[in-house]
């Protein structure tokens, strides 16, 4: 239990840093370059999706990026001892 509210918690804060601007993502209208994928977004308070514009091998990465930190977060919970069993 100990771990498990650690767990949780990184696991929510994850999940709200996908939409920061990080180095080679672009938060901007390039829909008509064609190198560019854009995918609308759900931003947090906002009413309207974001659109992001990334190449292939950015969303690629991206994509990887959100499956590992989720199956560290759940590969984390299922070190965590049962209730009642050790500390």
């Amino acid at each position: 239990m100990k771990r498990l509210i650690p767990a949780l918690a990184a696991a929510i804060i994850l999940s709200g840093c996908a939409l920061k601007k990080k180095e080679g993502f672009q938060i901007v209208d390039h829909s008509n370059d064609p190198d560019l994928v854009c995918e609308r977004v759900p931003v947090p308070g906002k009413v309207y999706p974001g659109k992001i514009c990334m190449t292939a091998a950015q969303w690629e990465r991206h994509n990887r990026a959100g499956q590992t930190a989720t199956s560290d977060v759940q590969r984390g919970a299922l070190r965590t001892p049962a209730p009642g069993q050790g500390t």
